[in-house]
């Protein structure tokens, strides 16, 4: 009496994870984007089109305006990408002990002002990790004294992990705290800020003293990488 012939192994059902793996091409062109891991933001250096992660875009990418800052004094090691973002400032009420805008507030107002007012601008705010305090001075210097514009380069664009929102918040932080650290003392301020369509923008950077810095202002952008 023969063995019977066993039955062949039943396949496993395929388990769905829910997951795609797509590739990081240029909608437009469909070059490679060259991208860090956590990077949100993305630059073509083939057709120089700018994009960010959106979940409900075609693909996970939402088209983004792209400009570069000129480099006034000497070829740029690097660009590093910052968040231009388009803002309305409304001033409520203020109360301090001086009745003086000195801060951005004055930027945005285009006056002294007292209490009030309200006014229109662009917050300049990096969109790659940076300690929050050097954060901070590079967006009070480039808001204040936006520089001049380049054409758009085929120059690598990395490291962009904030998208707008993170940009938004860091705009609040920063305007609050050009407010207070004025000599005067601020004891209630209620404002609104309504933000527009944010551009990406390309700052370049250069080697000082073993660090990263901005090659406008010479202010520092962390450390090197």
């Amino acid at each position: 009496m023969t063995d019977p012939i066993p039955a062949p192994p039943v396949p496993a059902p395929a388990v769905s994870t829910g997951f795609e793996l797509i590739p990081l091409d240029c909608p437009s062109c469909g070059a490679p984007l060259a991208a860090q891991a956590t990077d949100v933001v993305f630059y073509c250096t083939a057709c120089r089109s700018g994009y960010r992660y959106e979940a409900s875009a075609p693909r996970g990418l939402a088209p983004v305006e792209v400009a570069f800052v000129a480099s006034p004094h000497k070829a740029a090691e690097g660009y590093l990408p910052f968040w231009l973002l388009p803002a309305h400032v409304e001033i409520v009420h203020r109360d301090a002990s001086s009745g003086a805008f000195s801060g951005l507030l004055h930027f945005f107002l285009g006056s002294d002002g007292d209490e009030a007012g309200s006014g229109d601008g662009h917050f300049v705010l990096p969109a790659f990790p940076v300690p929050i305090a050097e954060a901070v001075e590079l967006a009070l210097r480039y808001t204040r004294e936006f520089p001049q514009l380049d054409q758009l380069l085929g120059e690598r664009l990395t490291g962009g992990v904030f998208a707008p929102a993170d940009a938004e918040k860091l705009a609040h932080y920063v305007l609050i705290l050009s407010e207070v650290r004025k000599s005067d003392t601020l004891k209630d301020l209620d404002y609104r800020l309504t933000s527009g369509a944010a551009r990406l923008l390309g700052v370049p950077w250069v080697t000082a003293g073993g660090r990263r810095v901005d090659a406008v202002f010479g202010l520092a952008m962390g450390e090197l990488q």
